[in-house]
């Protein structure tokens, strides 16, 4: 794919490719599918998401791709939060 996923037009477009192998309930209603990433890209998936809070069906907005951080990440994550709080 020729799209910057650094750029909420970028994740937007990657999206849109994702929901092509998506599972339809309808022409515009789909199935709900995890998509791992680590925590910058599940941000950067929200985001996107939220761009499209607008539009009128569900694959329009992009909901069939439902953000998820990898464990590891995660993991990560989790560990920090404890350290930040104690600072």
């Amino acid at each position: 794919m020729d799209a910057n996923p650094s750029s909420t037009a970028g994740v937007i477009s990657i999206l849109e490719r994702l929901h092509e192998f998506i599972p339809r309930l309808s022409p515009d209603d789909v199935l709900t599918v995890p998509v791992h990433g680590d925590c910058l890209s599940v941000e950067r998936m929200v985001d996107a998401q939220r761009a499209r809070l607008a539009d009128l069906t569900s694959v329009d907005r992009l909901e069939g791709a439902q953000p998820v951080p990898q464990e590891f990440h995660h993991r990560a994550i989790m560990l920090q939060v404890p350290l930040l709080e104690n600072n």
